[in-house]
């Protein structure tokens, strides 16, 4: 086996379940219909509490092409994708609100099974629609437009990247404004608090868990703004005039360039699939939670560790009231040795010992180099940079970032925000112009290196790097 066969896409922290439904939808028959095309086979390798995901090099090439055309050219596969998306999203959304009435103590051992099945359902049915437009064609079909339109890269990054906030963004905002409604007495802090909580309680939050954020944490929040509220008000007017100076500039593009209706279009289809890339971690990460939950009960009813449910898959948790022993001994040794999981047409498999040697041979072969390159997604107040590195693969990290430190992930999420606060700038291994790292970067105005493939196995923690953010390029320095 050549290492040409494999891409991998993303290393993370994270425990098997339920990080492993990605690759049943990846790989489905409902996914395939909607879409007409599917990635054919892919591979989770779980390794000491940590993930590789990783899929044939040219399927993924291919189908991404094919996405990206689609999307580039028929506005019928679009729309049909974007109806599927909207009803999933209505379904999903009914279904939380159901879920968040159940008294998980009190369901039998068969509902609380089945509840756990429900949510893995309404998480793969929502996933079939949602993700394989952004995860697979995005970064191509933005490319294409790009190769159209024909426009500097920065004006693009600016006509691309959508008006609407990301949920992050909406949040620091809000506090913002909640902080002066209250300190004005327009409002109630209890009622602002529980409405936060009901809206954003779950950017803290992923496959694993952090903590799911409550009323308490906003109200608390809120009243460190309103302490500080000659800065909360400077703020609030830095964002609103920031607003309005990104509302001008694209006017000014679109003018100056003459845009014609088909180009717009195709941003605002842009626009649209990438407000999916934010919403889908909206309602997955809070189907995460639910799912939590249900192991939580399943620990405290049966004395079997929330760490080991991590590693059963949701089918097999059936069998926790007749064989207990057996599932906490097969648990333990998914714990103890890492393992390869299969998914192919949907279903999933662990690999047999002598399939997962080939291909850890081929993973074992990490590029030697002192400079990775990647796409420009912001760049910030100056054309370079230098600084020390800090690989975070996971936000759950104790030890955070020091000052003009570059955060390096696989990729962020809303639960990055703190430690993104922190860093000077970001560099990834995925995503693309209109990726979450991406948008924020434009957000807070720091350097941002994006979709460099290789940033978290080539840097090293200490690193002293030079940042081209003209160029898109890192390079060791020593």
């Amino acid at each position: 086996m050549s290492k040409e066969k494999y891409l991998i896409m993303r290393e993370r922290k994270h425990l098997p379940s339920p990080v492993y439904w990605n690759i049943i939808y990846q790989t489905s028959l409902k996914t395939k219909k909607l879409y007409n095309i599917v990635l054919s086979k892919g591979w989770f390798y779980f390794d000491s509490g940590s993930h590789k995901l990783i899929f044939l090099k040219n399927d993924w090439n291919n189908k991404e092409e094919y996405i990206a055309n689609r999307l580039l050219k028929d506005n019928k596969y679009f729309k049909k994708i974007e109806n599927r998306v909207n009803l999933e999203k209505k379904k999903t959304k009914r279904f939380l609100m159901e879920v968040k009435s159940v008294n998980f103590s009190k369901l039998t051992f068969k509902e609380l099974i089945n509840l756990g099945n429900k949510i893995k359902d309404r998480c793969l049915n929502y996933d079939s629609a949602n993700v394989l437009a952004w995860f697979l064609g995005a970064d191509k079909f933005q490319e294409k437009i790009y190769n159209l339109i024909d426009i500097p890269k920065e004006d693009f990054l600016i006509l691309i990247t959508p008006k609407e906030k990301t949920a992050v963004s909406q949040l620091e905002y809000k506090l913002l404004k909640y902080a002066r409604l209250v300190k004005a007495k327009e409002k109630n802090l209890e009622k602002l608090s529980q409405e936060l909580a009901d809206d954003y309680g779950w950017i803290h939050f992923d496959y694993d868990g952090l903590k799911y954020w409550r009323k308490d944490y906003f109200s608390k929040e809120i009243k460190k703004n309103i302490k500080f509220i000659k800065k909360t008000d400077k703020k609030i007017k830095e964002i609103e005039k920031q607003e309005k100076e990104n509302l001008l500039k694209r006017k000014e593009i679109v003018k100056k360039f003459k845009l014609s209706k088909k180009y717009l279009d195709l941003i605002k289809k842009a626009h649209v699939i990438t407000l999916w890339t934010d919403e889908r971690k909206k309602y997955t990460f809070q189907l995460y939670y639910w799912y939590s939950q249900v192991l939580r009960e399943l620990e405290k009813r049966y004395d079997i560790p929330f760490k080991n449910l991590k590693y059963l898959f949701t089918k097999e948790l059936i069998n926790i009231e007749k064989n207990n022993e057996y599932l906490k001994k097969i648990s333990n040794e998914r714990i103890k040795n890492n393992f390869i999981l299969k998914g192919e047409k949907g279903e999933i498999t662990i690999i047999s010992k002598k399939d997962k040697n080939k291909i850890l041979k081929e993973l074992k072969k990490q590029p030697q180099k002192t400079e990775i390159r990647g796409q420009v997604a912001c760049k910030g107040l100056k054309k370079k940079y230098i600084g020390r590195i800090k690989i975070i693969l996971s936000p759950r990290q104790k030890n955070g970032l020091k000052k003009d430190e570059f955060l390096v992930a696989t990729m962020t999420t809303p639960n990055y925000i703190l430690l993104m606060k922190q860093a000077a700038g970001f560099i990834t291994d995925e995503g693309g112009v209109t990726c979450h790292a991406a948008i924020v970067s434009r957000e807070m105005n720091k350097p941002c290196i994006i979709g460099t493939r290789i940033a978290t196995k080539v840097l090293k923690d200490g690193d002293l790097v030079e940042v081209d953010a003209n160029k898109g390029i890192v390079k060791i320095i020593k």
